[in-house]
């Protein structure tokens, strides 16, 4: 997601209500997800200082971000 530079893949990925209420995204979100969360490790892993500990932890941070998201946008009643 090259489009949104300085932002969290979690923080555009689109969001929309299922009929229970509870947010889903669509596959082709999670496609996007995916390529960015390889895109981060083939960064990582040119890093010496960076290890699979430190992906997992920028995995992490991607799902705190749309768990916030959706938490956040269920609450108040609509995504």
């Amino acid at each position: 997601m090259s489009d949104y530079q300085g932002l969290r893949v979690g923080d555009v990925i689109p969001m929309a209500p299922a009929s229970d209420g509870q947010a889903w995204i669509p596959a082709t979100a999670v496609v996007q997800l995916l390529r960015a969360i390889a895109d981060g490790h083939r960064g990582l892993a040119d890093d010496p200082e960076c290890d699979l500990r430190s992906g997992a932890d920028a995995i992490e941070a991607e799902a705190d971000a749309i768990e916030v998201r959706a938490i956040m946008q269920t609450r108040a009643g609509g995504l």
